[in-house]
């Protein structure tokens, strides 16, 4: 039984770790930061 909790208790705070990367607070908007996708010229 504590083999079952302890993976049920990984695999929550893995896709909580997750989340948090794409669409918690590390997330950064297109809109709000856009990207130079121009290439310089040198």
């Amino acid at each position: 039984m504590k083999k079952y909790l302890c993976i049920y208790i990984s695999a929550l705070l893995l896709f909580n770790l997750v989340g948090c990367g794409t669409k918690g607070p590390l997330y950064i908007p297109e809109k709000k930061y856009p990207q130079n996708t121009t290439p310089e010229k040198k």
